[in-house]
């Protein structure tokens, strides 16, 4: 490392709390708006000075927007400043010593090892001053400090590698892939992490909860998501929607953001070309594949805007009301598919209202499934209250749990196979329901998991997760086809009840 004037220490220090200056100043770099306004988030710290306020990030980008070169900035600038340790004391070379000599892995992955590279890429074109972006500026990081970043070498022998100079604090940044369900990156310890074209990853949600928000436990460390949009409203769509700064239950340490193609209009674009091109871009795909957006697959069965609608900050698990009359909703597995019990409050048909969910997933007992829709129906008939369990019971097994489930009462069995049209049926009174904002359900936990099963619900594929959508919609229609109000006090006759 070559010797630092007073103007490049201060420089150097700036950066660190700068990342647009960063950006520009050492790596030669002017990010456009929606670069510099994700930048900013990335690098931004709590009360502590050092710990990320933001723990992760969510970025929907258009194409050609710049993401792949705003993850490049990002990495770098985590990586060469060993963001999210604790900084070292002014005028303490032990502390500087420690600080230096603390270990700083950061991990980028992709949906396969050729994606996860090409932020790889960016950063060798970067750090030999040949990036477009540039215009000829160069990368001040390497003229002024000399080779403090090595890309030469690969990790093991076989993986991409970014390896910083000791003397700088030796950061390393990994790239690797999530196939086979990212298992090679188990029991590994990540002080961040980034992960490109996340929205095609077919199990994005198994890889993030038990995969990738585990492995920065130990470091506090920073998980940063980016992606183009893919039709559909799908796990990547959730995913945004738990930072959107409009959702009135965005968690506090996530935050999401759309980066905008537009942007990148005098920066890696000219406003000629996109022009040409997005003239003969399907009008329908434009909020998508240029904004950001995430928009209505064309064979989505649920419209994704009256499911969103009816999803509010309410209590769950509400306790039973006297004289209110509910109605829980089963969709019973053994072996594969989930058992979901859903309760919804049916006193008045006009504002159905979502109060209790549960789910028992993996290879069940029938014993274990019995109880827990038994404790569901037991609960909500008490205290004046009275409950109805529906079961969905086609095929075999669903008859078999409609035996085991003979000691509640009342009970109803609901079978729609055989015919497509009693499934559209059904469906179609969901639906309606939703759409005409009839129904409302609580935000966080397993309705979270309903929602995305509605969100992503398409009539002809098999393939989908489907057991919450059948429960509720069982549910509904016995709340559809029931009188609203109940008779007080009737008297039984041979032929029925009667005033």
């Amino acid at each position: 490392m070559r010797q630092l004037t007073n103007d490049i220490a201060i420089d150097l220090a700036r950066g660190r709390e700068d990342i647009e200056f960063f950006a520009f100043r050492w790596l030669g770099i002017q990010g456009n708006p929606g670069q510099v306004a994700w930048w900013k988030a990335c690098s931004e710290r709590d009360a502590t000075g050092y710990r990320p306020r933001y723990i992760t990030t969510v970025v929907s980008a258009g194409n050609r927007a710049g993401k792949t070169l705003a993850m490049a900035v990002v990495c770098l600038h985590h990586a060469l400043y060993k963001l999210g340790l604790s900084n070292p004391q002014a005028g303490d070379p032990e502390s500087y010593r420690k600080w230096l000599d603390t270990p700083y892995e950061w991990y980028h992955v992709g949906i396969q090892q050729e994606t996860a590279e090409l932020v790889f890429r960016e950063i060798e074109t970067i750090l030999s001053s040949s990036h477009p972006a540039q215009r000829g500026r160069g990368c001040a990081m390497i003229k002024e400090l000399g080779k403090v970043v090595d890309t030469q070498k690969k990790y093991r022998g076989e993986y991409a590698w970014v390896k910083f100079n000791p003397i700088v604090g030796g950061a390393s940044i990994h790239f690797r892939t999530t196939q086979d369900r990212a298992k090679a990156l188990l029991g590994k310890d990540m002080n961040g992490v980034s992960f490109d074209e996340a929205a095609f990853e077919p199990h994005l949600v198994m890889i993030y909860q038990e995969v990738l928000n585990l492995r920065r436990l130990s470091t506090g460390g920073p998980l940063h998501f980016i992606g183009t949009p893919s039709e559909g409203i799908n796990d990547y769509a959730e995913l945004w929607e738990r930072g959107n700064p409009e959702n009135p239950a965005k968690d506090e340490k996530f935050i999401s953001f759309r980066l905008s193609t537009r942007d990148n209009i005098g920066y890696g674009l000219t406003q000629d070309n996109f022009d040409d091109v997005v003239r003969q871009q399907a009008e329908y795909l434009i909020p998508q594949n240029i904004d950001g957006f995430f928009i209505e697959a064309r064979d989505a069965f649920f419209w994704s805007q009256s499911i969103l609608a009816s999803y509010k900050v309410l209590e769950d698990d509400l306790k039973p009301t006297k004289n209110h009359r509910y109605v829980q909703g089963v969709d019973p597995g053994i072996s594969h598919d989930a058992t979901w019990a859903i309760t919804i409050d049916i006193t008045e048909r006009g504002k159905l209202r979502g109060v209790r969910v549960r789910k028992r997933g993996g290879k069940q007992s029938i014993s274990a499934v019995v109880n827990m829709v038994r404790e569901g129906h037991l609960l909500y008939s008490q205290d004046g209250a009275f409950c109805t369990t529906i079961v969905d019971s086609t095929g075999l097994g669903g008859r078999l749990f409609q035996q085991e489930f003979s000691m509640i009462r009342p009970l109803r069995g609901f079978d729609f196979g055989g015919t497509k049209s009693k499934k559209v049926e059904l469906l179609n009174d969901l639906k309606a329901v939703i759409d005409k904002g009839q129904i409302e359900f609580p935000m966080g936990g397993p309705w979270d998991e309903l929602k995305r099963q509605l969100l992503i619900y398409k009539l002809d594929d098999k393939k989908l997760e489907q057991d919450a959508v059948m429960a509720l919609a069982i549910a509904v229609r016995h709340a559809l086809r029931n009188p609203e109000k109940g008779l007080e006090n009737p008297t039984f006759t041979y032929y029925g009840a009667s005033d």
